[in-house]
This record gives C-alpha cells, sequence and structure tokens, in this order.
C-alpha cells in the first residue's frame, strides 16, 4: 500500500523530471500549455535541451529530487532510472514503457520477472505504471501525458482513474461540459493504483466527484473503507467495470458460475460500498457532471417538461427501466399550472407544453415556475437546440432562461436535457451556468445520470466485504457428505441415508415413504437421470433404482419433503478478489431458465438478505400468493446465514444448494454441491 502523503507529492508536483526524447517533449509541451508554473528538468544524456529548456545529463545532475518523474526510455533502461530517482528521494515515478507483466513472456523475456523487478528497485517510491499513459491535474496545471488532451484549467471538478491510457484519452476529449480536475491512469498498477489515486481525491478539497474506468479491483476491503470516508465528505463515486472472466475449473460443476459473471460480484461489492455502476464512457461522463454541478437527488421523483408530445412518451417509455417516477401533479398544483396555459393545454407529467408561448421569456418563466413548485426532486426541459452558426437559436436560449428564472424562484433544481446529444449550443450553455443548470446530452444518457444520482442518495457506503484468497486445488465433496458438514453447521437437511444397490430398500423402509433417490458421485444429477423425487413404495424405488446410471454404486436415500411453498437458489463462493458472494434466486429446473437472482458480499445481516429476497421475482411465493400459505421467511433466513458461516470457516471454496424448499414450518437444503480446498 503506497501511503497517501506520497502519492499526493506525484499527482500535486512543483518539479517534475523528464526522461526519453519525443514522449518527454510532449509532457513539456502539454504542461506548458496547460500554464504549469513548477520545475521542468528534462534528462539526456545527448541532448542540450529539449523542448526549449535545458537538459540534465543524468540523475545525478539534478538539482535535488524531483516530486515526480516521467520516465520515457526502453523497459531495461526504465529499471535503471527508477532505481536511481528511488535513491535520492524522488517524490515517484510515471513509467511510460510496456512490456513488463501485461505481455508475459516473449522473445525470451519474461516481463513479469522485469515488473518484480522494477518494484523492487522502486522501493517505497510511488509509481504509477509500466505500461501507463500518464495522469493530468487541471487544478494545478500538470500534464504528466505524451500526447494531445482536452483538458483545461479548472478550480475544482471530477476526478477520473482509467485503467486504459487510451479510454482516458478519449474522456479527456469530450466535449459536454464536463469539469474534468483530475484524469489519472494507472496501468499495471505494479505498486500504485485505483485505491491509491482514490485517496488522494478523497483529501482534496477541489474534487467534487470521482469516476472509475476499471477492469478490477486490487483491495476491494481498502477500497470499501475509501468508499466509506468518500461518503462521509459527501463525495460519490460512479464505476464503469469492464471485462469478463472465464468461469475456473473451482466452479465450473455449479449453476452459479452462469449465473454470477465477474460482473455480478463487482455489482455486489460497489452496491455494499454505495458506488454506482453504469455501462458506457458517455454514461459516466453525464453521471459525473450531473453529481459535479448540483450533486445527488434528493429522490427519485421527475418532471419532465417539452413541447412536445412524442418527447413526453419517449422521455415515459425511456424511464421505465429505471427508478424514476414522474408522478401526477397534486390537483392544487395541477389548477395552479394550468392557470398559467390556454384551455387547450392538457397538464400532465410528463407535461407537454406546447408552444402558445414559445419565445415570450415572461410567460414560460411563469409557468415553469408553478411546475418547479411541487414535491419533486428535480425538473427536466427537453431542449434539442439548433446547432449551426447559421441558424438561429434564440428562442430556445429564452426557453432554457426560463428555467432558470423558475429555479432561481423556487430554489428547485433544474436540468435541461438534449434528446440529441449534439444538439446544443454554447448559449444553451451560457445561459444554463448562469442559471446553476446542469445541461445532460442525449436522452437515454440522461435518465440513467439522473437514476444513478437518484440512486446515491439512497445508498451509502456499509462495512467492508470479508476477504478472500484463490483456492488454487480443489476437490467435489460428495452430497452425503456435504450434507453431514451442513448438518453440524445448523442448515436444515432431509433425514437421509448413504446406500448402496443391495440395501436401499432397507433404507427406504427405516427412513420412510415418500422417499428421493440420488445417485452419489455426479455434479447435476437430473441431467443424467440420477434423482427421483417422491417415490411412494417399494415397487416405484426398484423401478427408478433400474433406470439410474449403471456406473452410479453409492446412493442417497432421503425423505421427501412436502407442502413446499417455493424452490430457492442459495449459493455462497470465494470471488477473488472481491470476496464471498452469495447468490440467491429462483431454484430447481427455473434456476438457469429464468436467471432471477440476486447477490450480496458477505458478511451480511438479515435485514440484508430479507431485501435481497423482496427484489426477486418469485418473492410473491414467499409471501403467499393468491391465498396459498406463506413460506417461514426466518427459516429460510436463518438457514442462508448458517449456509454462509459453514463456507467461510471451513475451507470450503462454493457452496450451492439448489433447492432449498421452502414451506410453511421451515427451510430445508434438498440439494447440495460442496468444492473445498485441496491441501
Amino acid at each position: 500500500m503506497v501511503a497517501d502523503q506520497l502519492l499526493s507529492r506525484t499527482l500535486n508536483p512543483r518539479s517534475i523530471a523528464l526522461f526519453g526524447t519525443s514522449p518527454a517533449q510532449s509532457v513539456i509541451e502539454q504542461c506548458l500549455k496547460l500554464g504549469f508554473t513548477g520545475e521542468l528538468w528534462p534528462v539526456h544524456p545527448t541532448r542540450e535541451t529539449l523542448a526549449g529548456i535545458k537538459c540534465f545529463k543524468s540523475v545525478a545532475d539534478l538539482p535535488s529530487a524531483p516530486d515526480v518523474a516521467f520516465v520515457a526510455v526502453n523497459r531495461n533502461a526504465t529499471i535503471d532510472v527508477v532505481k536511481q530517482l528511488a535513491k535520492i528521494g524522488a517524490g515517484g515515478a510515471v513509467c511510460y514503457a510496456s512490456g513488463f507483466a501485461e505481455s508475459g513472456t516473449q522473445s525470451g523475456v519474461d516481463g513479469v520477472e522485469l515488473q518484480h523487478q522494477l518494484v523492487a528497485v522502486a522501493g517505497e517510491m510511488p509509481l504509477l505504471g509500466p505500461n501507463c499513459y500518464g495522469y493530468i491535474n487541471a487544478l494545478d496545471g500538470v500534464a504528466l501525458w505524451p500526447d494531445q488532451h482536452g483538458c483545461e484549467s479548472v478550480t475544482s471538478g471530477v476526478a477520473i482513474v482509467s485503467q486504459s491510457g487510451n479510454v482516458g484519452l478519449n474522456i479527456t476529449l469530450q466535449q459536454r461540459g464536463l469539469n474534468l480536475a483530475y484524469l489519472v491512469t494507472v496501468g499495471n498498477q505494479a505498486v500504485a493504483g485505483i485505491e491509491d489515486c482514490l485517496e488522494v481525491f478523497i483529501n482534496d478539497s477541489r474534487v467534487t466527484a470521482v469516476g472509475l474506468f476499471i477492469e478490477a479491483i486490487v483491495d476491494p476491503v481498502r477500497f470499501a473503507k475509501l468508499a466509506y470516508y468518500a461518503n462521509k465528505r459527501n463525495l460519490r463515486i460512479v464505476a464503469l467495470q469492464t471485462g469478463r472472466s472465464e468461469a475456473g475449473a473451482m466452479i465450473a460443476a455449479s449453476h452459479t458460475a452462469s449465473l454470477a459473471g465477474r460482473r455480478s460480484a463487482y455489482k455486489a461489492l460497489f452496491e455494499r460500498c454505495g458506488v454506482a455502476m453504469v455501462d458506457t464512457p458517455i454514461e459516466l461522463i453525464e453521471t459525473l457532471k450531473l453529481l459535479d454541478q448540483g450533486g445527488t437527488l434528493t429522490g427519485n421523483k421527475l418532471v419532465s417538461l417539452s413541447c412536445s408530445g412524442g418527447e413526453a412518451s419517449l422521455v415515459a417509455d425511456l424511464s421505465e427501466k429505471t427508478a424514476l417516477r414522474f408522478e401526477p401533479f397534486s390537483t392544487e398544483q395541477h389548477a395552479r399550472i394550468s392557470s398559467t396555459l390556454t384551455e387547450l393545454v392538457t397538464v400532465g407529467n410528463p407535461f407537454d407544453y406546447h408552444t402558445f408561448m414559445w419565445g415570450d421569456r415572461v410567460a414560460t418563466a411563469n409557468t415553469f415556475t408553478q411546475v418547479m413548485d411541487g414535491p419533486q426532486d428535480a425538473t427536466l426541459l427537453i431542449l434539442d437546440t439548433p446547432p449551426r452558426d447559421d441558424q438561429d437559436s434564440q428562442t430556445w436560449v429564452i426557453a432554457a432562461q426560463s428555467l432558470g428564472d423558475a429555479a432561481q424562484a423556487t430554489n428547485k433544481r433544474g436540468v435541461i436535457v438534449a434528446t440529441l446529444p449534439e444538439c446544443i449550443t454554447n448559449a444553451i450553455r451560457v445561459a444554463a451556468k448562469d442559471a446553476n443548470l446542469v445541461v445532460l446530452q442525449g436522452l437515454h444518457e440522461a435518465l440513467v445520470a439522473l437514476n444513478a444520482a437518484a440512486w446515491l442518495a439512497d445508498n451509502q457506503a456499509g462495512d467492508p466485504p470479508a476477504q478472500v484468497v484463490t483456492a488454487l486445488k480443489t476437490k467435489l465433496i460428495d452430497e452425503a457428505d456435504a450434507k453431514l458438514m451442513l448438518q453440524k453447521n445448523g442448515v436444515n437437511v432431509p433425514n437421509g441415508v448413504r446406500c448402496t444397490r443391495s440395501d436401499i430398500a432397507d433404507m427406504a423402509n427405516k427412513i420412510g415413504f415418500p422417499i428421493t433417490l440420488k445417485g452419489l458421485g455426479l455434479a447435476h444429477k437430473s441431467e443424467v437421470g440420477a434423482v427421483k423425487v417422491g417415490l411412494q413404495n417399494k415397487q416405484e424405488l426398484d423401478s427408478a433404482l433400474a433406470m439410474m446410471p449403471s456406473e452410479i454404486n453409492e446412493f442417497l436415500v432421503e425423505q421427501t419433503v412436502v407442502d413446499v411453498v417455493a424452490e430457492i437458489l442459495v449459493s455462497i463462493r470465494r470471488d477473488a478478489p472481491v470476496g464471498w458472494l452469495i447468490t440467491l434466486g429462483a431454484g430447481g429446473v427455473y434456476t438457469e431458465l429464468w436467471r432471477d437472482t440476486t447477490f450480496l458480499l458477505a458478511p451480511v445481516d438479515d435485514v440484508q438478505i430479507l431485501g435481497s429476497l423482496a427484489k426477486l421475482r418469485i418473492a410473491p411465493l414467499l409471501n403467499g400468493f393468491r391465498g396459498k400459505p406463506a413460506g417461514n421467511l426466518n427459516a429460510l433466513v436463518e438457514l442462508i446465514q448458517n449456509v454462509i458461516s459453514t463456507a467461510m470457516n471451513n475451507n470450503l471454496v462454493e457452496v450451492e444448494l439448489n433447492p432449498v424448499l421452502v414451506t410453511p414450518n421451515t427451510a430445508v437444503a434438498v440439494d447440495a454441491l460442496m468444492i473445498a480446498t485441496q491441501q
């Protein structure tokens, strides 16, 4: 872990050393362009100047230890330069070169070993990269960035950390009015990474929101703690997580592997940490813009204003997949709004206010004021402006100004939304800025951003998840032994016994019909006909046994559970490095068909489990559907908690119970798949 104060020096330098030629020259040019007023010290053994600045011949010739160095030499030379910088106490380094761990072994060179060497010589010195594009600090005019970029000097704004240099570059080039304070790329994260950057951002009062473009979190526990501190500072985080991992051998046998991919684990982590998730860079930018210019919403209730019925319908349709609500106006507010309009206008939400007042700022502001003077959390004005210089857009500017007048009169939040992202002009931006309104570009992206801002208002960071380590070797525990372990740990399982073909009949009589017959040694028994449920007598048992695969020699005979209300999937598995991933969902034959699942990270309390179960589509069955008995939710929650503790305390990799049968009186795990670590 890199100490925050050390990385702060790296990201907020007053002196910069530069190694290399063309990339180093670009960094000098970009720093000067952005307004850097500190020291720039190019180091080159043969050149007298670089970008018009005198060069030093070596690290030893530098006036003092630089706050940061941009190292753009080949990978072998990078190791040597970093070693020298660490010895003189430099504040940090950005390692531009590739060919380290990300490249594996090529042409006989072990990139992983080279990265180990780089980390070793860096010692306590913070290091971004290798394979890192650099960073921009637009607050202090710092651009350790070997290329063009779109950042401008700002006094406050959002901070973004990206594992991708090119995506980081693309984000700097946005033309959407985002105030970008920091853009940091971390490359291979050999030393400093996402968590270290996040800690710097949290402690910089000029940062208004944080965005993440990431593939993975290295230290989820530390990340969760930082997210908690960010919440305390009212600094909210938005994440775009990319990439998919293949299900490893240790989980290939389970249903959960196909249901709970990498994104599900990160979704559970981010929900636990109060971090909003988005799916595209544009959604990331629009959400951060909304947070930067006004913070989270106070809730999810919106009003939409437009002068077109088509736009109103589009808003209503696109919002269906969100938690946003466009509720009808109260009778009193409806009357106030109607008093400002002609009888030809029908008042509703979304609201088509027509064009009778178009271009009349006073009349439009009067209507907008009555609309904004209500209980909603934000009011949207759908406004697509003619973007060409040869087109007169003044009346659109008046509409934007009218919303600003209404926002000022009511002290309520207003948002201008362009259905088409390119239909926003600089005049609209100026009018919005003057009125403290945010401009969002793209109707879909705007609704995503508003939905995220509303979600953030209701979701705060909680306790960190439990740590997990990857199990290198695993083994499958057969169902009979798995159920014995579960039973010892308080998990309710059917009365059953292991037996062979010769003694099945005796065991069935002892347990009592109806019984369930299962072949042991298989992960998915039902797929090969190795499960027969509800056998009523010996004749049915003999028939079922004859149909079992001949290679099965051992069986599990169990009492059949009756009066079933619902079948539930309950699973917990290691998902390193994120945590212990809990999956709850529709069970039995419907698991993969419906994919009705929710995800949590351990540890969890009973309230969290109940809340997760309530999100399932099959929740009505648990609560008693159409007059049928309700399931015993207390018993189900207790079973889930006991399964979690069994996995975490017994060196297990995964436990999947599918299904757990819930009855009015109890919850019973009738099928168990268990994978353990193998020493």
